[in-house]
């Protein structure tokens, strides 16, 4: 069982290593600005229930942040893979 996850991973880091440049920029920002932005959502929701009083919609807010950085992080990866497939078919 290990070893067919291992070559799996193997696998799915060979063809991300074949990825264009440009490609892996895009993906490599985009996991940045997801970080950021989860780090943030997790900071408001931190505050919120240690400083702020559990305030609804500030806790509403905290959470479509951290949403909405999933979101980000799956659009980039899509768009990128989309996008370097288009050009190597081209």
């Amino acid at each position: 069982m290990q070893t067919n996850i291992s070559k799996g991973f193997e696998k799915i880091f060979c063809e991300l290593n074949k990825l264009n440049a440009f490609t892996k920029t895009v993906i490599k920002h985009g996991a940045q600005i997801f970080l950021a932005l989860l780090a943030l959502g997790t900071l408001l929701i931190v505050y919120n229930h240690t400083v702020h009083g559990l305030d609804s919609y500030f806790e509403f807010i905290s959470t479509s942040i951290i949403k909405s950085s999933f979101v980000i992080l799956a659009e980039v990866v899509i768009g990128g893979l989309l996008i370097d497939y288009i050009f190597k078919k081209a």
